[in-house]
């Protein structure tokens, strides 16, 4: 497996880069209230998104880098093609409930941000808003399909799972314990029931805004003869033992 996590890293850094070149080009050639002001405005909200989104890929390549060179690896697991689809149909229908509740906060924002601009931006308030309005349409689409990417992703990738004291690798997706506005809350070992396999729950919390949290979770399938082996991975989180379904 390869750690493709450091390409968004430096693609990240690269957009950094370029909107603050474009923010020095806008203060020195471009009158205020011609649009210059507008340009600066959305630049630096986009340097401060693409900051974020450096710091959050950067501490998933290396959570990949220490578990692929086996440091502290608990568990490695291999799926058969069958077990791994019917988790990808599960792992969907989750990503697309989360994606559609993370949607309404962000695109929450971008409205108040919106409305601000058309109030208050004057002449180029309405380029402004309709750049807004423009990220807005992106964020949506990316909204809808980031479920179906993964998903098409999932069946294609190999199915496989890494489990390390610093995060997970599920099926070439990574999951880091602790990084940048993400924080593992605990592990929970699932007995099998209801047509599921075993499985072990990873409880994450992320920060989507200054004061809101969205929990999430990360399910692992626990092949046949590892159960044992993943209550005592769950017992090493502070797991709440296991549990089985309702």
């Amino acid at each position: 497996m390869k750690n493709h996590e450091w390409k968004w890293v430096y693609l990240s850094a690269l957009g950094v880069i370029c909107f603050l070149f474009l923010i020095g080009y806008a203060n020195e050639a471009m009158d205020c209230m011609s649009g210059g002001c507008a340009v600066m405005f959305i630049s630096f909200f986009l340097v401060i998104t693409l900051i974020a989104v450096a710091l959050l890929f950067w501490s998933r390549a290396r959570t990949v880098d220490a578990i692929l060179a086996g440091q502290d690896l608990l568990a490695h697991w291999i799926y058969s093609p069958d077990d791994s689809a019917l988790s990808a149909d599960r792992e969907f229908a989750e990503y697309k409930e989360a994606n559609k509740a993370l949607f309404i906060v962000v695109g929450g924002f971008f409205l108040f941000a919106i409305i601000i601009v058309l109030i208050f931006g004057g002449e180029a308030g309405g380029l402004t808003g309709l750049i807004l309005t423009c990220a807005l349409g992106i964020i949506a689409l990316a909204a809808w399909g980031a479920p179906r990417i993964v998903y098409r992703r999932s069946l294609q990738a190999i199915p496989e799972a890494y489990i390390g004291r610093n995060g997970i690798i599920y099926r070439e997706a990574v999951y880091p314990f602790r990084s940048f506005l993400n924080r593992l809350e605990g592990v929970t070992y699932h007995e099998a029931g209801q047509g599921n396999p075993p499985l072990l729950t990873f409880s994450f919390i992320q920060v989507v805004g200054l004061y809101i949290l969205r929990p999430y979770e990360v399910s692992v399938p626990v092949p046949q003869g590892e159960m044992d082996h993943a209550r005592e991975i769950s017992g090493m989180f502070g797991g709440g033992g296991r549990r089985r379904y309702p």
